[in-house]
């Protein structure tokens, strides 16, 4: 079980987790926040956790794998009010975000582009970020968020064994659920602020300083054709800048693989 007060008590924020919404289980905690804003009690801040996420959505369609008890899968509902073309940039925030909570326990997190986080080489943790667009603006967005915190590799499926690992497997002891849940909070509150006031630049130094591949060769798909490039950084917007043979190209959100 995941104890809401415990969260609240180590939160530094004036609106991220003040309304806690906790459900021991549900199939999607982005799914619940969407609903949440249809129904018009989605104020900006909310927090959807679970204990158990069931039908966890990663990006392209993929299942997210949590550990029941184990891991931490939560979303945050906020209500951007900027550019919808600027949306990667709150990809980034979230990034850095997850990236400085666990670097609290005294851990090394690298990022990956678009939305992986790394301890060691491996998935730690992953984001997806959906929004609701009016016109050209941004005016909700959820930041669905799933950590691998306490499993052990045996809690992981065979496939995943070989890519993946945890706070406490990097630890080598369990760390609280609670405490990477509000200092992720503390952190992206900070970072979301200043994306809301246009102050981009930290939040791209902050993340390019624990991305994994910068000036690395990585391959991505656009219009089903695999291509090749180096990655050399993100624009002002939040996309990736990647260098090909034909030319520099800006990537919005597709994946891609490191060579």
């Amino acid at each position: 079980m995941i104890f809401t007060q415990l969260i609240q008590a180590n939160l530094q924020t004036v609106k991220l987790g003040k309304d806690i919404e906790y459900y021991a289980l549900l199939e999607s905690t982005n799914a619940e926040a969407m609903e949440l804003i249809d129904a018009g009690e989605g104020e900006e801040g909310t927090v959807v956790v679970t204990d158990r996420q069931t039908a966890g959505k990663g990006r392209l369609g993929r299942e997210w794998f949590s550990a029941p008890g184990k891991g931490l899968t939560f979303s945050v509902i906020l209500e951007p009010a900027t550019k919808a073309s600027e949306s990667g940039l709150l990809s980034l925030a979230a990034g850095l975000a997850a990236a400085e909570a666990l670097e609290r326990f005294d851990l090394e997190p690298r990022l990956k582009w678009p939305n992986d986080i790394l301890l060691s080489g491996k998935k730690c943790g992953g984001l997806l970020v959906e929004s609701k667009i009016q016109g050209e603006i941004m005016a909700h967005a959820v930041i669905g968020a799933g950590d691998n915190v306490n499993e052990i590799a045996e809690d992981f499926p065979e496939d995943l064994k070989p890519d993946v690992t945890s706070v406490a497997m990097e630890k080598g002891a369990p760390v609280q659920r609670e405490l990477v849940l509000a200092w992720t909070l503390n952190s992206l509150e900070q970072w979301y602020g200043q994306m809301r006031e246009g102050e981009t630049e930290p939040i791209i130094d902050g993340w390019l300083d624990r991305c994994s591949h910068v000036g690395s060769p990585i391959s991505f798909l656009r219009e089903g054709r695999e291509e090749s490039g180096t990655f050399l950084g993100v624009t002002p917007w939040g996309a990736a800048v990647i260098k090909t043979e034909q030319g520099e190209q800006h990537l919005s959100g597709e994946e891609i693989s490191v060579l």
